[in-house]
């Protein structure tokens, strides 16, 4: 596998611990889906680990970078949704 660099790993750790955070109001928002969204915590939290530890397989990387993808749409279609214009709104996935 190719080298990570920093700012991947950064960038990564920013958005893992951003989705992390919005699963866990997700969880206490919605009673009724908390253990499924409680397994996405910890699938979170358990490649966040990885990552800090810097012993990640390319499964691994792939699960993060598409965790990282699907936090950054989220951000770019929330910033849509309150106003923002597309440029400005396209920062999401700049991180």
């Amino acid at each position: 596998m190719r080298t990570i660099s920093f700012k991947q790993v950064e960038s990564a750790l920013f958005n893992l611990d951003s989705m992390r955070t919005k699963l866990l109001n997700e969880r206490d928002d919605n009673e009724n889906e908390a253990d499924e969204i409680q397994a996405r915590v910890d699938e979170v939290e358990k490649l966040i680990s990885r990552l800090r530890s810097g012993r990640i397989t390319r499964k691994d990387w792939s699960r993060i970078q598409a965790l990282v993808a699907e936090r950054q749409m989220q951000r770019y279609t929330a910033c849509l949704n309150s106003g923002v214009d597309e440029c400005t709104a396209a920062g999401a996935f700049e991180d």
